[in-house]
């Protein structure tokens, strides 16, 4: 995999902060296989799905697939997850994604 430059995602934290998360993890995974440089069919065998599912996922009309599942695929992909949760400075909190390459 190619080295990726610094990204980050950020998204108040509003309603339903589930969504915030998967949201801000499937930006950064299209990320991560678009930098990579990989097809969709390409990433969905290295993930062991299907593209029909991935392509659902990336373009936001997929909920089946979760959060964990996101994560596990990230880690498939040649990536470490760190959570970091700090005390809020402000408000409303936000949920942050970060990639770095």
């Amino acid at each position: 995999m190619r080295q990726v430059e610094t990204n980050a995602i950020s998204l108040d934290m509003v309603a339903e902060p589930n969504q915030d998360v998967r949201a801000c993890l499937r930006t950064v995974l299209s990320r991560i296989i678009t930098d990579a440089g990989l097809s969709q069919t390409q990433a969905a065998k290295l993930c062991a799905t299907d593209q029909p599912t991935l392509s659902k996922l990336l373009s936001g009309r997929s909920d089946s697939v979760s959060a964990d599942q996101m994560l596990r695929w990230m880690i498939v992909l040649g990536y470490d997850i760190e959570i970091n949760v700090c005390s809020r400075q402000q408000s409303p909190g936000t949920i942050k994604a970060t990639l770095h390459g």
